[in-house]
């Protein structure tokens, strides 16, 4: 259990990684995640869910350099075994049927959004993605995401509102669902509700631990406290009060 299946490069600081856990397989679903500890004596680290096939008993991890994890990738190797591995956690997304899906996300912020997109594409949906390239952090993931979708931008982060707005006209989405940086979220949460359509915000970059002891991850989402490691990590936008979570974002700072 918890062995090292396979570790893809995407570049020398950046890699997926599948590890094999049949009874995590076989009850993960899209939108949840699982806390790895890569060393005995190292820290609990969340990570997305990227991709499970239960058959398999296989589950996939992306290590991105910009989660700041430069130093775990040299410690582990295919075949070997990590220490821990604790899941599935979290509250699994409401994935629909045969609609249309704007997703945004912004660097190491895409890679929650990528089992949403797929499980959304095998369920029929039109599946749009705008990623903000910054510092080309993940210009990595650009292959995984493009296969993926139906309609792919890449822009800077500036650019983004601009081009959601286009794509709100041209594509007329059902849902928007976001993630990434939080002063991002709240301006993307104010357009999709400035054109009235349902938006949700994937918020696993406010997580630490992940079992909810830290209490760093707290939110207010409609106007109750709320924990993202445990009641999300994905939440309805509109009701998330992103002011809340900027402050408490400055007093960690």
């Amino acid at each position: 259990m918890n062995e090292i299946i396979k570790i893809s490069h995407y570049s020398e600081k950046s890699a997926r990684v599948t590890v094999g856990n049949k009874l995590v397989a076989s009850k993960a679903k899209p939108g949840q995640f699982v806390i790895i500890k890569f060393d005995p004596k190292g820290l609990r680290i969340p990570f997305p869910i990227v991709d499970c096939r239960p058959v398999e008993g296989e589950l996939d991890v992306i290590i991105h350099r910009a989660d700041g994890l430069d130093e775990i990738l040299p410690l582990i190797q295919e075949g070997g075994v990590l220490p821990d591995l604790l899941g599935p956690l979290g509250t699994p997304a409401v994935i629909e049927e045969n609609k249309t899906v704007l997703f945004i996300g912004d660097g190491s912020g895409f890679v929650p959004l990528l089992p949403l997109i797929k499980a959304s594409r095998d369920r029929g949906c039109k599946v749009l993605s705008i990623v903000s390239e910054q510092s080309s952090q993940t210009k990595c993931l650009l292959g995984d995401i493009n296969s993926m979708c139906h309609e792919l931008s890449v822009a800077s982060e500036d650019s983004v509102p601009q081009i959601m707005r286009q794509w709100v006209d041209l594509f007329h989405p059902d849902k928007i669902i976001c993630s990434g940086p939080t002063l991002l979220v709240k301006h993307l949460t104010e357009i999709a509700r400035a054109h009235g359509i349902p938006a949700e915000c994937v918020l696993n970059m406010l997580m630490i631990d992940g079992i909810g002891i830290c209490g760093v991850c707290r939110v207010m989402v409609a106007g109750k406290q709320k924990q993202t490691c445990i009641d999300g990590p994905i939440f309805n936008a509109w009701d998330v009060d992103f002011d809340y979570i900027l402050n408490r974002q400055r007093s960690f700072v």
